[in-house]
């Protein structure tokens, strides 16, 4: 496998096999050694500046990995400004053509602190590098997504962004909502790079926020079509070297008319938000007797996206799971 030849981005968080992973615990508390205790370093969300919906970024470690320190040594900031510039100008590119938002681009809306910093929860996984190389599948059954959210990083109206600063089977990882990963090297060869930051971080918060919807008309396991070489599309199954449009006619995914089913371009993690926002944790989380925020009814939509919350799994816990209506799946 060359660098940058194909990457594989996929979902597996419920798949029927996550339990049945060699390194499958349920164990999730999290690992604190007195030399990760440092100056300007977090160990829980911040205050938050307002109350709209935010991307919270989580920097991970494994328990075993070396503390590059990138939470608080600039180095996670630098990679998020890279990835705005791009996905200002992807999404500009796409919203010209559906005549959003005056052609001009949108960004995600980041979780900032007071002082106008990234806001960003430091969390040392409770698995070693041995340990993940156990799991068939990677993830030890999604350990990022159930350490993050039984750690009290479970806001509804945030989605999570997993940096993990070291190296695992696959670039960029989606869980579905309310996290997603993009890790610093991949399988120990290649590590995270500018061309590629934006791309992943994009292309992995769709994931998590819903997209592809199965009322998509081009959708394929979770994604738009099955090549990019055919589609050009960047949220196609496989995504090679070539172009990385987001949705580049219009007519699946963003941008789109057709009213019945999610539109990403209005989700209410990006900013400028539509008029007609919808919330993906609703959407994917919810029946539709209890959506708020959400100014669709999709009825082309239907419930199939139950399996991508993380918030339905036995072995997640949120305080308000049954307040809000989420029913734990087992």
């Amino acid at each position: 496998m060359k660098k940058n030849i194909l990457t594989f981005l996929i979902l597996l968080i419920f798949s029927s096999y996550s339990y049945a992973d060699k390194c499958y615990n349920s164990d999730t508390t999290p690992i604190i050694l007195e030399s990760d205790k440092k100056p300007g370093r977090f160990f829980e969300d911040q205050p938050d500046v307002n109350d709209d919906f935010q991307i919270h970024i989580v920097y991970t470690l494994l328990k075993d990995s070396k503390d590059k320190e990138g939470d608080i040594n600039g180095d996670v900031e630098k990679w998020v400004e890279i990835a705005d510039a791009w996905i200002l100008k992807t999404t500009a590119k796409a919203n010209k053509k559906s005549n959003f938002n005056n052609g001009e681009g949108q960004k995600l809306k980041w979780d900032r602190r007071k002082d106008g910093k990234l806001d960003i929860t430091f969390l040392r996984i409770n698995r070693t590098k041995k340990n993940m190389k156990k799991s068939k599948w990677g993830s030890c059954g999604n350990v990022f997504s159930r350490s993050i959210i039984n750690n009290g990083l479970h806001n509804p109206k945030k989605i999570y962004f997993n940096f993990g600063d070291f190296s695992f089977k696959e670039w960029p990882f989606s869980g579905g909502f309310p996290v997603f990963s993009v890790f610093s090297k991949h399988q120990k060869k290649w590590p995270l790079n500018k061309q590629e930051v934006g791309y992943f971080i994009l292309h992995e918060g769709i994931h998590a926020m819903g997209g592809i919807f199965p009322c998509s008309p081009n959708f394929f396991e979770g994604h738009n079509t099955k090549n990019n070489k055919s589609s050009g599309d960047m949220m196609s199954r496989h995504v090679g070297e070539g172009g990385r449009k987001l949705d580049p006619k219009n007519d699946d995914y963003w941008g789109h008319n057709n009213k019945t089913c999610p539109d990403m371009q209005d989700s209410v993690y990006f900013t400028p938000t539509s008029d007609t926002p919808f919330d993906p944790f609703e959407v994917i989380c919810l029946p539709k007797e209890k959506w708020k925020v959400t100014q669709h009814n999709y009825e082309n939509y239907t419930d199939t996206h139950f399996d991508q919350c993380s918030y339905r799994r036995g072995d997640t816990n949120a305080p308000w799971q049954e307040e809000l209506g989420v029913i734990n799946r087992n």
